[in-house]
């Protein structure tokens, strides 16, 4: 799942860069403004009946039929009014091109819904290569599409074409790869509305955490800041977004077979925890002190005003990598309802926040804002966490507190070494300074955990997993290497 997100990621950028070359940005405006829309309604349709599946424990063929059915009856309602909203939003925005594109769009969504709801076997069964395959098959053909059509239409219809080619090829790829063929049942409608229900909460409650803030930073500071805002969050989630959210994809299915073994999926949370946090941690600590360098040399000196935002929402990340493997394991457990209550409550932390810090620290008010209710989400889900797992909380910190040790060490050491960066430096001290803060970096805190290991008698815990994890796949490459230069 880490693969397919870092190819999946790739493939964007290089899109991005081709795509950029042949269309104009009106044509990306175009189509940014139709999905402006679309995206609220399939927010409101997002009741996640996938997830339903994953979570039962033997879930019949009625439950799959059920689920197609309602991914049906959504995606065509879906459709259905984003035709209807083609001409008004038109007129909203005063570009009558936006109806064709709205039109086609809405026609796309209404065949994703038939795509082979069979294909969440993959995640209940834990066969991530065939996951991997599916949906890599699907982005490179839109990927494919999308740059032949641009580099003969030259229009904004290549970037619509490539949409509907990707939700159709994912619908015929469906059937070719998975056996099971589906039929219409609302059999089973009520059972998975009482648990998908509050999966539409947790996503409507997750999308205004994320998108409230935009709205203060463009409203009080316009365009500019926005855009330094934007590119600063997303530089500073990069370890959240890059390989927590992956992995939780694999968490539920695994979380789920341990549902009714309650001692496997206590120890599992807590080596799951521990093992997001190793990689998190560090990689957070390091984006928020290298966020100087890392502006200087990727993105140039008029971004200076995004490195206080990757400082502070660096942090935000790392809490929200927990919290989110504690959201895996409430929707395993069945519990759906314990994310939406964390989630509401973070909303309702983090709106008069905004309003009260943002007038008195501008732009770093938002920021802290977003970091004060990401912590609160933490201090809410801990104990409920506690509470339905029976976690003893010396036995859930001693799985954590060498991660964190050694990340406080990195962190003061890496720090005192680069604190003389300056915003207006050249980019070859940037350069400098980044890759020394990384070396120092990676080297201080792998050796602080070794010793740490060391002294706490050679635990069998998620480091070591990991380690040997890592020792086997570089086994496993060098073996395929050698065997392919002696081919």
């Amino acid at each position: 799942m880490v693969l397919f997100r870092l190819s999946d990621r790739s493939l964007g950028i290089i899109s991005t860069a081709i795509l950029a070359r042949l269309l104009l940005p009106a044509d990306f405006g175009l189509v940014a403004m139709a999905m402006s829309i679309i995206g609220l309604i399939e927010l409101a349709t997002a009741f996640s009946f996938e997830i339903a599946l994953i979570q039962k424990a033997n879930p019949d063929r009625v439950h799959y039929n059920t689920a197609f059915t309602l991914n049906v009856l959504l995606a065509a309602g879906g459709a259905v009014l984003t035709i209807g909203l083609a001409n008004p939003a038109a007129g909203f925005y005063g570009e009558p091109r936006l109806v064709p594109v709205m039109l086609a769009i809405g026609a796309a969504w209404l065949i994703s819904g038939f795509e082979n709801i069979g294909t969440v076997n993959f995640r209940r069964n834990m066969d991530f290569g065939s996951e991997f395959r599916f949906l890599a098959y699907k982005r490179v053909i839109s990927f494919g599409v999308t740059i032949v059509a641009a580099l003969m239409l030259r229009s904004y219809w290549a970037l619509v074409i490539g949409m509907v080619t990707g939700r159709t090829a994912g619908v015929i790829l469906s059937y070719l790869v998975e056996p099971f063929r589906p039929r219409l049942s609302l059999a089973a409608s009520r059972q998975l509305f009482s648990f998908s229900g509050w999966m539409l909460v947790t996503n409507i409650a997750g999308a205004v955490i994320s998108k409230i803030p935009l709205f203060f930073v463009g409203r009080m500071f316009g365009a500019q800041t926005l855009g330094a805002y934007t590119v600063g969050a997303e530089i500073a989630q990069l370890a959240h977004t890059e390989l927590v959210a992956p992995i939780n994809r694999a968490m539920i299915p695994g979380y789920s077979r341990l549902a009714d073994d309650l001692d496997a999926f206590r120890r599992t949370c807590i080596d799951a925890a521990a093992g997001i946090l190793i990689l998190v941690l560090p990689a957070s600590v390091g984006i928020a002190i290298l966020a100087g360098p890392i502006v200087r040399v990727l993105l140039g000196e008029q971004w200076n005003e995004a490195v206080p935002v990757i400082q502070v929402l660096a942090f935000s990340g790392a809490v929200n990598a927990i919290v989110s493997n504690n959201h895996a394991a409430y929707v395993a457990l069945g519990r759906p309802y314990l994310s939406a209550v964390i989630l509401l409550a973070r909303v309702a932390v983090l709106i008069p926040l905004l309003f009260l810090l943002s007038m008195q620290f501008g732009l770093l008010g938002i920021v802290y804002a977003e970091f004060i209710a990401a912590a609160a989400s933490l201090v809410i889900s801990y104990p409920l966490l506690f509470r339905q797992l029976r976690i003893p909380v010396l036995a859930y910190l001693r799985g954590l507190w060498r991660t964190m040790l050694a990340t406080a060490v990195m962190g003061v050491l890496v720090h005192l070494l680069l604190q003389s960066f300056e915003s207006d430096q050249g980019l070859a001290t940037a350069i400098r300074d980044m890759i020394t803060g990384v070396a120092v970096g990676v080297v201080t805190y792998c050796l602080v955990l070794w010793a740490l290991w060391r002294l706490s008698r050679r635990p069998e815990t998620a480091e070591v997993a990991l380690a040997r994890y890592g020792i086997s796949a570089w086994r496993s490459f060098m073996n395929r290497l050698s065997i392919s230069r002696q081919n």
